[in-house]
């Protein structure tokens, strides 16, 4: 999706996983394996999950608690709308 593009970071790309009627942004990295092997693994942080909603034209915005679920967050009428939230995020819900 180039609207979701258009909100990532040179050097943290987002990456965008669709999954049903959603779309899961976020960002891939590598990290360190903790338990004493050698290298490193990759993990995908999430930030936001949104769906459109075709019966009202409206885009949900959703955030991940720490208990792994997710919570609506606001509903938009707009992707791009949607996407400044994230990108902003003046309640520390997306990026911590």
């Amino acid at each position: 999706m180039a609207v979701l593009d258009r909100y990532g970071h040179e050097k943290l790309p987002l990456k965008i996983i669709k999954e049903k009627q959603s779309y899961i942004v976020g960002h891939e990295r590598e990290i360190p394996y903790f338990d004493g092997r050698e290298g490193h693994r990759k993990v995908f942080e999430h930030a936001c999950k949104v769906t459109f909603v075709k019966s009202t034209n409206e885009w949900k915005l959703f955030w991940m608690r720490a208990s792994g679920k997710w919570n609506l967050y606001e509903v938009y009428d707009s992707l791009d709308a949607a996407m400044r939230e994230v990108k902003n995020d003046p309640k520390g819900c997306f990026w911590g």
